[in-house]
């Protein structure tokens, strides 16, 4: 048993930590390691940048790690220096790979089985994509888009030179592919979980997102509990962990938030890269702290649910609009199938990758579903067949503002963002579509959320801002309004500003994080469908917080958030809240959780 329960720690050890390590040192760094944050697994990289480590040295770090009880696997970077003559012209980020080169390709088919003698298990890193456009690879994608050649090339070589050169030497090797953080871009780079996940033993998923405003890749924290979802919807019980890192998270919260995102996700097992620079980083220090707390709810918590939200593969459009709204507290479960028995579901423009999405929407809703969409599902549905369940059609005028109205149900006074936004303007007939929240310029009002009915079921319109960072500065009740569409599936609802993310779990347990971006604390609030008696602090000794009203079949509690804080609570409800008509089934909660119980 290691030092967690839920989930257990593996270090990741690069050919350049590990070829000149003397067994001394190895084990200073590992009582280091272990005294910190845990330690229950290594994978060790004999291969990196055209570094191989000695067989000797391979051998006693392998051995010295066993003896200390730590499972140790294989890892491969596929990144070479130049090894072929004339080939300055591939375009070749750190040294990835020419998979059309045969030298190149010979060389891989080498290093795998290197690998594949000394592990019975190991993990390709997120290096394995290739963008190189040399003279062969253009002269072989022919007509190909470059999405179509370098899937299908990025499966061969996962197949011929990776699978099967492994297994040749070790056929009880398993093979990892682990993927990048940025999901929106696989397809450009060759990958394709879908095709992917049938050829390789285990899938891994990438959590880095680091400080989004100061990086290229724009990816929101949601990310990091998001995706690991999403691939475990693709490979159920073989997305194997999450793997994050510390660069570009300044300050130490943005490194912590991966961490905790990735547990919230319920991941198997959470990968630290790397060994060399992590040894002595203070990053490392709260991260066992943290994960103690972590660990101890997630004892108590039951399986991730969240409103489904469609992503089929090799789809790109409004990227990660999902997770921008995840970070205001809507619950989500990313699929890459489509969701035809849920509640409730979500579609961004990314669901039109699907041919059949307007034919399977129209069945969904006709027979009692609720679909909330995306102001560009809607315009890219327009002449597909929408026309069909809304009379929403846009005529390509845009609007800008930071003024915002809700309906006469809440009060309809005018309320501000900090920014001013740009909106897509969606016309709608009076009437046949209803208005539910809108934006105001000048003496006219714009609509932000839209609803239809169609059959037995409704359609709701999400018109977002074209700057997805300013989500987070909608008003508060818009942001409620937001939310308040998505409660069929998790039966409670997080209340207040934006920056804050809601994981929920079906044992009536859930977590809120407020992120360290938004500075200042939050007074927030979690709105319960049905009679709740109490909800139950279980970070700390078990406080009971009471509802501050009742009515209309709902509870509300008041909330006070700090940024940064882990916030754990069970949901207890009323002795005459009858069985058949509660959302969940409730396991009774301690009435003192103390951080100090083992």
């Amino acid at each position: 048993m290691g030092r967690y329960r839920n989930f257990r720690i593996a270090l990741f050890c690069t050919a350049q930590n590990m070829v000149s390590l003397t067994e001394k040192t190895l084990l200073r760094h590992l009582d280091w390691f272990e005294k910190y944050c845990g330690c229950d697994k290594v994978y060790i990289e004999p291969y990196r940048d055209g570094l191989t480590i000695p067989v000797d040295q391979l051998e006693m770090l392998i051995r010295v790690f066993r003896e200390r009880g730590i499972e140790v696997s294989g890892a491969l970077t596929t990144t070479t220096n130049n090894l072929s003559p004339g080939d300055e012209d591939k375009y070749r980020m750190s040294g990835t790979y020419c998979y059309v080169n045969k030298v190149m390709r010979e060389h891989l088919v080498e290093k795998v089985k290197y690998i594949a003698r000394h592990f019975d298990e190991f993990i390709i890193d997120d290096w394995f994509f290739t963008m190189c456009t040399c003279d062969e690879c253009r002269h072989a994608k022919g007509s190909k888009s470059w999405e179509d050649f370098r899937t299908e090339l990025l499966a061969e070589v996962s197949e011929n030179l990776v699978v099967r050169a492994a297994k040749a030497v070790n056929p009880n090797c398993k093979i990892i592919i682990k993927y990048p953080n940025w999901a929106e871009a696989y397809q450009e780079s060759g990958y394709d979980p879908n095709r992917q996940r049938h050829i390789f033993d285990y899938i891994y998923t990438g959590t880095e997102t680091r400080n989004t405003p100061n990086t290229d890749q724009h990816l929101p924290r949601y990310l990091s509990y998001s995706l690991p979802r999403l691939m475990e919807n693709y490979a159920p019980d073989r997305n194997g962990g999450t793997w994050f890192d510390p660069y570009g998270c300044t300050p130490i919260d943005v490194y912590l938030e991966q961490a905790y995102l990735s547990a919230f996700s319920r991941s198997k097992e959470l990968l630290l890269f790397c060994w060399g620079s992590l040894y002595k980083n203070r990053v490392v220090t709260p991260l066992g702290l943290q994960l103690d707390i972590i660990d101890r709810f997630l004892d108590k918590a039951g399986n991730c649910i969240g409103v489904p939200c469609y992503l089929p593969s090799m789809a790109q459009g409004e990227d990660h609009v999902e997770d921008f709204l995840g970070m205001v507290g809507v619950p989500f479960e990313h699929t890459p199938d489509f969701p035809s028995t849920a509640k409730c579901l979500f579609l961004t423009v990314q669901a039109h990758k699907d041919p059949e999405i307007i034919e399977k929407l129209r069945a969904y809703i006709s027979a009692g579903g609720k679909a909330v969409v995306t102001s560009g599902f809607i315009i890219e549905g327009l002449g597909k067949g929408i026309e069909e369940m809304t009379s929403i059609r846009y005529r390509g005028r845009r609007y800008r503002t930071n003024c915002f109205r809700g309906t006469a149900f809440m009060g309809g006074a005018d309320e501000y963002s900090r920014h001013e936004m740009g909106f897509p303007l969606l016309e709608h007939r009076n009437n046949t579509t209803w208005a539910i929240a809108k934006a105001v310029v000048g003496e006219e009002n714009y609509p932000i959320i839209l609803r239809d009915n169609y059959g037995k079921g409704e359609l709701v319109t999400l018109v977002v801002p074209d700057e997805y960072g300013y989500i987070y500065d909608l008003p508060e009740n818009i942001l409620n309004q937001i939310r308040s569409q998505f409660t069929s599936v998790v039966p409670y609802t997080l209340t207040g500003p934006g920056q804050a993310s809601l994981f929920a779990y079906d044992n009536d347990t859930f977590a809120i994080y407020k992120y360290t971006d938004g500075i200042k604390p939050g007074r927030y609030g979690i709105s319960l469908r049905g009679n709740a008696d109490s909800i139950t602090l279980l970070t700390g000794r078990g406080r009971t917080i009471k509802p501050r009203s009742k009515g209309m079949g709902r509870s509300n509690f008041n909330l006070f958030i700090q940024p940064g804080d882990l916030n754990f609570f069970k949901i207890c409800w009323s002795e005459n809240w009858f069985e058949e008509e509660r959302p969940f089934v409730a396991i009774s909660a301690p009435n003192d959780y103390d951080e100090d119980d083992d």
